[in-house]
């Protein structure tokens, strides 16, 4: 099973606009199907996130860039709930292999809630979001070799290649330039919305610092410019001062 507290702990209380703070659950559940929904709920397909393996049995340990990650969301009276299902995969060393949960990351698991809460604020807030917006989820590792289908449940049950002929435009997952990897998200800030995270050791997506940031330079630019200023007014009053003294 999937360590639940730890995704918990992650998952923002949300803060949009004139709603006030809300709170929203996670829960697991391994028999969610794509595109099987309750009336009112939504769906949330990620594709391609990095996860670890290892078998039950011979204790192989092995990764994939290609894990997926069903969410089924819905909001009612003030507060969401989520449901999430991790398509799992068998190991291809053993001849009656187990299908074997995924364990992700800090940075995957943060970078997978952060696309979570940008679709919660899509579809319950009315938030605009735009496909550029979700981040990448293979952060952490270089995945080489094919992804094997046999063993993964996920491609065993359609799951790939139905969120991908079914699923709208806007839930597909598009990379992201190399420049705009490197920069802080600030779709949440701009929107309005203030996370309530409980705290942890690791950069979360969910923050920012980039208007500080921006602060501290236009002010450092602005005192260069004004010593620059003062240097040349004092140089030319030492000048004027020689020039005008008393002739002997």
């Amino acid at each position: 099973k999937l360590d639940l507290q730890a995704w918990s702990l992650i998952l923002p209380q949300l803060h949009v606009g004139s709603w006030g703070p809300e709170p929203w659950t996670l829960q697991e559940d391994d028999t969610l199907q794509v595109h099987v929904l309750k009336p009112g709920w939504k769906e949330f397909v990620q594709r391609r996130a990095l996860g670890r393996f290892q078998c039950s049995q011979c204790f192989h340990e092995w990764s994939s860039a290609k894990v997926h990650m069903l969410f089924h969301m819905s909001r009612r009276r003030g507060q969401g709930t989520v449901w999430m299902r991790a398509f799992r995969q068998a190991c291809r060393r053993c001849p009656d292999p187990r299908l074997e949960e995924p364990k992700f990351s800090q940075e995957t698991m943060e970078r997978l809630l952060h696309n979570l809460v940008l679709k919660i604020l899509k579809y319950f807030y009315h938030v605009p979001v735009q496909p550029s917006d979700l981040l990448e989820v293979v952060v952490d590792a270089l995945v080489t070799g094919p992804h094997n289908t046999a063993c993964c449940e996920g491609c065993q049950l359609g799951v790939c290649s139905v969120s991908q002929r079914l699923a709208p435009a806007s839930d597909a997952w598009e990379p992201l330039m190399d420049a705009d990897k490197a920069r802080t998200h600030h779709t949440l800030k701009r929107q309005g919305m203030r996370p309530y995270a409980t705290p942890t050791h690791h950069p979360s997506p969910f923050g920012s610092n980039f208007p500080w940031k921006c602060c501290c330079c236009i002010g450092s630019s602005f005192l260069s410019v004004l010593a620059v200023l003062l240097f040349i007014l004092l140089y030319f009053t030492e000048k004027y001062s020689v020039c005008s003294g008393p002739m002997y």
